[in-house]
């Protein structure tokens, strides 16, 4: 089968909209390339159809700002200012991301760490607004995706990369989540602007998940829910790949962090959205 009919075979149809996570090296030589699954990506959901990608930002100052409450003074003045148009995507969550974020017609959000690319007649109510402070949770790319009833299409990804369970990470009611402080510096009318904000930590939600050393939430609970078998398997190219009901994995996420992690009588420090 060619990738249109392996994308048809593993339940993408026309009007989908799927977010990717892709592994080129699993998937094997392509004849055209990376352009190649993104145009039978493109044509299998059709002209009604999106296609979302977790880009970040290959220059992204998340770890130099992170836990201070202001920009340390090396770095205010040298850092390039994020411009969504033309910044390049984080290349450790894909290399195929820099192929879909510079696509004719692909928009990009405005959140430099947490940058979401769309392709389709959705793609700006999809990725805008995209405000420091809810890079994953409430008011993101990821929340409208579920209200466009999404599905994670993975190519050859492991089950650390499901983007959309941060969602549930974020709106999960549990005791003692995790925040962090970051600064980003995003262009306004033409100038650079350091935005400090506060948001949940996507790296482990929990002290119980920060270990790096350790699977965090994100995996452990990709891991359960394949178990279940309420996902599709098949190939794509020569990669395993699977499609996952974007809701349905987010609501079992929520649940599973909620269950082993209850909020009870003598808690002190919980959180929820």
């Amino acid at each position: 089968m060619n990738l249109l009919e392996q994308l048809a075979a593993l339940g993408v149809n026309p009007g989908d909209t799927v977010m990717t996570h892709v592994s080129l090296r699993a998937l094997g030589p392509l004849e055209n390339g990376p352009a190649s699954l993104i145009k039978a990506i493109l044509e299998r959901i059709g002209s009604a159809g999106n296609l979302m990608a977790f880009v970040s930002w290959s220059d992204s100052p998340y770890e130099e700002t992170l836990g201070h409450e202001s920009v340390p003074d090396e770095i205010r003045d040298s850092w390039p200012a994020f411009d969504p148009e033309h910044a390049p995507s984080y290349p450790g969550f894909g290399a195929i991301n820099e192929f879909i974020r510079t696509w004719p017609g692909c928009q990009r959000s405005a959140h430099p760490d947490a940058s979401m690319a769309a392709i389709g007649p959705d793609a700006g109510w999809l990725v805008s607004p995209h405000e420091m402070g809810s890079a994953y949770g409430p008011g993101s790319p990821i929340e409208r995706f579920l209200q466009r009833k999404g599905k994670v299409l993975s190519i050859g990804a492991g089950p650390d990369a499901v983007t959309v369970l941060h969602y549930a990470e974020a709106v999960a009611r549990i005791p003692n989540k995790r925040r962090v402080t970051y600064s980003m510096p995003l262009l306004r009318a033409g100038k650079r602007e350091w935005i400090t904000a506060s948001d949940w930590d996507s790296n482990g939600i929990l002290d119980h998940y920060a270990d790096p050393e350790q699977p965090d939430a994100v995996e452990r609970i990709t891991r359960d829910y394949l178990a279940l078998g309420r996902h599709t398997e098949s190939f794509i190219g020569a990669a395993p790949s699977r499609l996952i009901d974007a809701n349905d994995i987010v609501r079992f996420g929520i649940d599973w962090l909620e269950q082993r992690h209850p909020i009870t009588w003598h808690t002190s420090n919980w959180s929820s959205q």
